[in-house]
This record gives C-alpha cells, sequence and structure tokens, in this order.
C-alpha cells in the first residue's frame, strides 16, 4: 500500500537520461579508452636506456588492462542506457494499460 502521494515515474525523464548515457557519457568514455590507447605506443625512451627496459613493458601491459576496463565500461554504461530506455518504455506501457482498465469504473470513479 502506498501512503501519501504516491509513487510516480516520468518516463520522459528516464528517457531523457537514458539519452544523457548514450550520447553524452558512453561516448565520452569510450573517448578516455581510445586515448588511453593511442598513448600506450609512448616512447619507452622517455625512461632512459637503462629504466626502460625495466619501466616500459610493465607500464604498456598496465595501461592496456587499464584500456580495456574502460573500454568495458563503456560497454556497460550502454547497456545501463538501454537498460534506462527500456524501464520508460515500460512504465509508459504499464501506464496506459491501467488508465485503460480503470477507465471501465469511471462512473465508480466518478467520472
Amino acid at each position: 500500500m502506498v501512503s501519501g502521494a504516491g509513487f510516480s515515474v516520468d518516463p520522459a525523464e528516464l528517457q531523457k537520461f537514458g539519452q544523457f548515457l548514450s550520447g553524452t557519457t558512453q561516448p565520452a568514455v569510450q573517448d578516455a579508452a581510445n586515448r588511453m590507447q593511442a598513448a600506450n605506443g609512448f616512447d619507452n625512451a622517455a625512461f632512459g636506456i637503462l629504466l626502460a627496459q625495466v619501466l616500459a613493458v610493465p607500464s604498456r601491459i598496465t595501461m592496456g588492462v587499464i584500456t580495456g576496463e574502460i573500454g568495458k565500461l563503456a560497454g556497460d554504461i550502454g547497456k545501463s542506457a538501454a537498460d534506462v530506455k527500456k524501464a520508460a518504455e515500460t512504465y509508459a506501457t504499464h501506464d496506459a494499460k491501467t488508465a485503460q482498465g480503470l477507465s471501465t469504473f469511471e462512473t465508480e470513479l466518478g467520472k
């Protein structure tokens, strides 16, 4: 039982948020992953001859792992965006079906 004003969801706001996730957030995160991947080809001479042998390979491995994880995050954000949009559609459909079902009781509802 819901008390007070009840619980409501604005499907349009969910759609708007889903669009933000897929249109803004996901591309920005993917761009970060792409930039990290591009940076991973750095010149190992930046470490000097001796340190390049010790630090360059682990640095590239670490950056590769981080890049992969950021890429996965971008995919997860895309899935979340699709889920939010689906939830918006579900709420809208449910509200329409409920309104249609309640319309048979217009007399009892005082309409």
